[in-house]
């Protein structure tokens, strides 16, 4: 297992130091939270947010606080019975416009004793006009609007607010007890979780960026089948709603 752990050092400083920032877990009310933690290495953000399963939930990105209604044209991304959407403030009282280009990809929607929890990711930069480009930069302030309905249809709001948030390497943990192997790999790959995790996102990309693999799995489904992979370089990363990790995979 060293061995392996040394292989993937020397890969991973290959191709150069990319930074990870979070902003943590930011409690918008007290029953609703957002977490984004943005990968560097992957060039991926990936968002959770945690709220009551029986209302729309929304979160406007760098939006000023104390500008309740925005300026119009800021990202918001909101879920309702229609699902999770990529749209943009108006500006005024209408509801938020449903973007053209829909970027988010929700990796799971789960409800437990009343409170939906939703991952979903996307690129740091869509190159869409609406969308907020995150960054990786160290300690840059990320403001932060929200709103929540009073029932999943969305209308009038419930409740809203405003929060600066900030994205900092602080706020991230690496996770070096999930051991991945074999590495290289051929017909299969086995994520080894440590006793005190019990589930985890986990996504593998081409260096390019491309996703060819994403699933939820758990200590007692832990194996991803490489067989139909083309050779080469892979990235996964693994991901809870407080950590994140990731690794570099050669398919032979």
């Amino acid at each position: 297992m060293k061995k392996i752990t040394f292989i993937l050092t020397l890969l991973i400083s290959s191709y150069g130091f990319a930074q990870n920032v979070s902003t943590g877990v930011v409690q918008l009310a007290s029953d609703f939270t957002v977490n984004f933690q943005v990968n560097g290495t992957t060039n991926k953000v990936t968002m959770t947010m945690v709220g009551p399963s029986n209302v729309w939930l929304a979160v406007a990105l760098n939006t000023s606080v104390g500008n309740s209604m925005g300026s119009g044209g800021e990202d918001v991304i909101l879920y309702d019975s229609t699902g999770l959407k990529d749209r943009n403030l108006t500006g005024g009282q209408n509801a938020p416009n449903v973007d053209a280009s829909q970027d988010w990809t929700e990796s799971s929607n789960t409800v437990t004793s009343g409170v939906r929890t939703i991952v979903a990711t996307r690129d740091l930069n869509t190159n869409d006009s609406n969308d907020y480009v995150f960054t990786t930069t160290n300690n840059t302030a990320l403001p932060l609007l929200w709103a929540k309905g009073t029932s999943t249809t969305l209308g009038y709001h419930g409740a809203r607010g405003g929060v600066t948030s900030t994205l900092g390497t602080e706020a991230i943990a690496v996770m070096p007890e999930f051991d991945v192997y074999p590495n290289p790999a051929d017909l299969e790959l086995n994520v080894e979780f440590p006793a005190s995790i019990q589930k985890a996102t986990v996504a593998v990309y081409t260096v390019l960026g491309s996703l060819v693999f994403q699933a939820e799995m758990d200590q007692w489904n832990s194996k991803i089948n490489t067989s139909e992979w083309s050779a080469g370089v892979f990235i996964m990363n693994i991901s809870t709603p407080d950590f994140s990790q990731s690794n570099r995979i050669i398919k032979k």
